[in-house]
């Protein structure tokens, strides 16, 4: 059973949850920008969390199902047709063999997702399906999807269809959004002028950004010039560069680097810095580690909630 590619999209890359276990290694994390739209993409088709999606920057991606399945789509501003009928998204689509989907860039968000009953069949490299370009690894063939590539499901599994997830249990996508950070080991490096500027104006996306990081507009400066010995790094990791500006650390960022941390997003808000796009704007908001902790309990709990309603809803005899 497969699907073939009739128009890949300005960049589709097969991504799970990324490549977690080889970090002390140096290998990139890699994996879905926006983790939660992965993993609802994922759920509403019946499938694990990890299991592999098409990741569909700025939209453009276009292919013919060769077999009948059942599909999802989701992401931030994402807009999808089925032969020439809209359809919605954040919701189990049935697919009939010849059945042609698109989907389209609407001028918001960055990302959507694609996944499969069953998952789209590719090799797992180092405990992971997710693509790292840059290196030729993973995903398909190590590299974006091209015209005319073949890409291989399974047979898919018998799910109630005919539900979809609520607008009110999406993330709080925009394009002005307003992001939850810890201050980084080296916050104290930087001028309380500097410091303010980071916790009190919005900052602009600069066109030197892609999934290693985000450039942001700043004016970052240094009490004085220290030397960093090259530290862990993470997505949502953001340092000060020397020119001024910062770097918002995504998810094919390495595993190492030797500028100062000025902070870290928490783990709920990376979703949202995953739909960003050059010339939005971005906003940072301190919370104590203690609240950080209590941010990521809560926001693991809710995505558990989603998943066993939409698994409930699936399965229902």
């Amino acid at each position: 059973m497969a699907a073939e590619l009739i128009q890949p999209g300005m960049l589709t890359t097969v991504q799970d949850l990324g490549r977690e276990h080889y970090r002390a290694q140096g290998v990139v994390l890699s994996g879905a920008a926006d983790g939660f739209a992965h993993r609802a993409a994922n759920w509403l088709v019946g499938n694990h969390e990890n299991l592999p999606t098409l990741e569909v920057s700025l939209g453009g991606l276009e292919l013919v199902f060769q077999q009948a399945t059942v599909v999802a789509v989701t992401g931030y501003g994402v807009q999808a047709s089925l032969d020439t009928l809209a359809i919605d998204c954040w919701k189990p689509i049935p697919i009939r063999a010849g059945n042609r989907l698109k989907i389209t860039y609407r001028g918001i968000g960055s990302r959507s997702y694609l996944a499969v009953a069953g998952g789209w069949e590719v090799p797992c490299v180092l405990g992971s399906y997710s693509t790292y370009a840059s290196a030729g690894w993973g995903g398909f063939q190590g590299r974006a999807l091209r015209k005319g590539d073949l890409l291989r499901f399974p047979p898919p599994p018998h799910l109630h269809l005919g539900f979809s997830i609520a607008s009110s249990a999406l993330p709080a996508y925009s394009a002005t959004p307003v992001i939850r950070v810890m201050k980084g080991p080296e916050w104290d490096w930087f001028t309380p002028e500097s410091q303010h500027q980071f916790l009190e104006e919005t900052l602009v996306i600069l066109p030197q950004s892609n999934r290693m990081g985000y450039r942001l507009q700043a004016q970052m400066q240094r009490l004085q010039n220290k030397e960093l010995l090259s530290t862990a790094v993470s997505p949502g990791t953001i340092q000060g560069l020397p020119d001024g500006h910062l770097v918002l650390m995504m998810n094919d960022a390495p595993a190492t680097g030797g500028y100062p941390r000025v902070a870290q997003v928490v783990e709920a808000d990376l979703c949202l810095c995953g739909q960003l796009v050059p010339g939005n704007r971005i906003r940072f908001v301190a919370v104590t580690p203690a609240e950080a902790e209590e941010i990521y309990v809560s926001y693991q709990q809710r995505l558990q909630l989603l998943k066993q309603r939409i698994f409930q809803r699936l399965h229902a005899n």
